[in-house]
């Protein structure tokens, strides 16, 4: 079996102790087969060693959250353009934004909406080495949403498309779990949950409230489904074995998810414009859930502001505070973006076209993200647990993911500056190995096409 040793390096392993300096990392075949001083690891004669040269070693950043198709644009200007060039190459977008995220140092991601075919072929393409990319679990669709041109997202572009087009792509993202369930009893959803499941899906995320907050409107919300039906989703996914996700967008739907037990509160910090009662915030710590934070800079919230862009406002104030009370509260907290890989022609349209701050595209989001969660008060140190080992705890994959222990699997990033010292040091991104092998950052993405600067030919 072959063998590589990482020597020389000032190792953070992801367990929160101090660094490592002239560590040694052997890696054999896609795990790691030791970690620890120069001293302590014997290199095999026959090993490929990469020399360190003092820099940082971190493991490999896992991102709980994204959307590899990009689900902002869905929402707003650009998501018709976005399906209607793409729809025949959907498994080729997923792949090329997997690419982009493992070129910046993401060697997993946990993709939690998206239409289930194209994502799962993709996750499984990615697996199989048929393409590059980061590893992806997937959810598929968020239980009881409709697809991008529905309610939940932009019906608002139906009478400027053909229905066919619209209904296509509906029915391919909500999959038979949309909003067509929320008439449905406790008996009649049993048996769709356990079908959906048996897809294949990594984890069942469920719209405990409603999406439509993000297009009526941030002083509305509704509760999608009743507590018996939703006990019944939840008694399905326990059977299967997967993790659950909440989406929730005010404060009864957060607190029917933690009565509940969802292992990850996707943006559980966002209620609305309301504060988090403290009793709920004691009430997560106590039943060791995670709160999936999605945060950004300051002056990225006050940009948005300036420029009467709702989402600052939604980012920033009292869900700022917010986050800032389950930080300082030690409760999991987990990287998520929301992320998604995002067409030039829209970044050219909002003047974005490399900005580093704006948190919904997929390449240095996950710094964008811990610049603004330092700035929340959490540490560097507890910055990188929160986007390596507790979203892989999060998802039940603690015991093959998150940290740089001997018996995992071997994903690392070695950094060209300290993130200790400044956590926007991890863009410095030098060298990224996933699965023990090292990944040619320079091909990726191998075939751009929504990341391309001259759009291509979808055929």
């Amino acid at each position: 079996m072959s063998h590589t040793a990482i020597v020389n390096a000032t190792l953070i392993d992801g367990q929160g102790g101090n660094p490592v300096p002239n560590a040694t990392i052997l890696i054999e075949g896609n795990t790691f087969a030791a970690v620890g001083t120069a001293e302590s690891v014997l290199v095999p004669d026959d090993a490929v060693v990469v020399d360190a040269d003092g820099r940082t070693v971190i493991p490999g950043i896992l991102n709980g959250n994204v959307h590899l198709i990009d689900g902002w644009l869905l929402c707003f200007p650009g998501g018709v353009e976005y399906l209607a060039r793409w729809e025949g190459r959907l498994v080729d977008v997923i792949v090329e934004a997997a690419q982009v995220t493992l070129k910046n140092g993401v060697t997993t991601v946990f993709d939690t909406y998206n239409a289930v075919g194209p994502v799962l072929a993709a996750r499984d393409k990615i697996a199989a080495g048929d393409a590059a990319g980061s590893r992806v679990f997937a959810a598929g669709n968020i239980v009881g949403m409709g697809g991008p041109f529905s309610v939940d997202f932009r019906a608002a572009a139906r009478p400027h498309i053909s229905r066919t087009f619209a209904d296509r792509m509906d029915a391919l993202f909500s999959a038979g779990v949309g909003s067509e369930l929320m008439g449905l009893t406790a008996n009649d959803v049993r048996p769709i949950i356990r079908d959906y499941l048996q897809r294949g899906v990594d984890m069942l995320k469920i719209a405990v409230s409603d999406h439509a907050t993000g297009v009526v409107g941030f002083d509305r919300a509704y509760l999608s489904f009743s507590e018996r039906v939703l006990e019944t989703m939840v008694e399905e996914a326990l059977d299967a074995g997967v993790p659950l996700l909440s989406h929730t967008t005010h404060l009864e739907s957060l607190r029917i998810a933690v009565d509940l037990g969802f292992d990850v509160l996707i943006h559980g910090s966002m209620v609305g414009m309301h504060s988090i009662p403290q009793k709920q915030i004691d009430r997560i710590r106590e039943k060791g859930l995670t709160v999936g934070i999605q945060t950004t800079t300051e002056a990225y919230i006050q940009k948005l502001i300036a420029a009467g862009n709702p989402f600052g406002y939604m980012l920033g104030g009292v869900n700022a505070e917010n986050e800032r009370r389950i930080i300082a509260a030690g409760i999991p907290v987990m990287l998520g973006t929301d992320a998604g890989c995002t067409s030039h022609d829209v970044l050219s349209d909002t003047n974005e076209v490399g900005e580093p701050d704006r948190p919904w595209t997929l390449g240095l989001d996950h710094v964008a993200w811990a610049r603004g969660i330092v700035e929340k008060g959490m540490t560097p140190m507890r910055a990188i647990q929160s986007s390596t080992r507790d979203v892989a705890r999060a998802y039940r994959k603690g015991d093959i993911l998150g940290t740089i222990e001997a018996g995992k699997l071997a994903d690392l990033v070695i950094l060209d500056a300290d993130p200790l010292t400044d956590i926007a040091n991890l863009a410095a991104v030098s060298v990224v190995f996933k699965d023990g092998v090292r990944i040619d950052r320079e091909s990726l993405p191998t075939e751009p096409l929504v990341t391309a600067i001259t759009p291509r030919d979808p055929s």
